[in-house]
């Protein structure tokens, strides 16, 4: 009849299959990018873990980005959705965009912020009280967990960038009370 929907033509996706089909086709499309530059930084001369050279960091980096891509590929195709999803609507989804949007101008003050008090402060502690301020914004509550990750991650990438990798990065008042 005219009114009954014709059965070949396909059914618009649900905000579920949308956002299934979403998560695929970014994971699919980082995790070529990261094949095209592990390609590209193959072919850089690499140096050694002691003297890394020019093509030893896109090297991580895109070996980093096919990890993390092809899991999060694994992750998207293996992951099953209830059969049914719950109905919802636009007014239900408009307070979780609105507190999304919030957090993510909050985070890029707290970058903004981060970025003119690397040099007063220093690195270690700019960075430490940045990584603080993300845990937070994005919702973990704990503070003793927070602040474990958030030094060992200042650590971290204090002896990965200043002392192994030897960047240069301003230390403020942790290089006052160094000298």
């Amino acid at each position: 009849m005219l009114w009954e929907r014709d059965r070949t033509v396909p059914l618009p996706l649900s905000l579920g299959g949308r956002v299934r089909a979403a998560e695929i086709g970014f994971a699919g499309f980082i995790l070529l990018a990261g094949i095209v530059y592990e390609a590209m930084a193959w072919w850089m001369p690499r140096g050694h873990v002691n003297q890394p050279g020019p093509g030893f960091f896109p090297l991580v980096v895109g070996a980093f980005l096919i990890l993390a891509s092809a899991g999060c590929l694994v992750q998207a195709l293996l992951l099953r959705r209830p059969a049914s999803e719950p109905k919802s609507s636009v007014l239900d989804e408009a307070p979780v965009r609105g507190r999304l949007v919030y957090r993510t101008g909050l985070l890029i003050g707290f970058l903004t912020v981060y970025a003119f008090l690397l040099k007063p402060l220093g690195f270690p502690i700019a960075i430490f009280l940045f990584v603080l301020a993300a845990i937070r914004i994005f919702g973990y509550r704990r503070w003793l967990p927070a602040l474990g990750i958030t030094l060992g991650l200042a650590i971290l990438s204090y002896f990965g960038f200043v002392v192994w990798l030897a960047v240069p990065l301003p230390m403020g008042i942790v290089g006052e009370l160094l000298d």
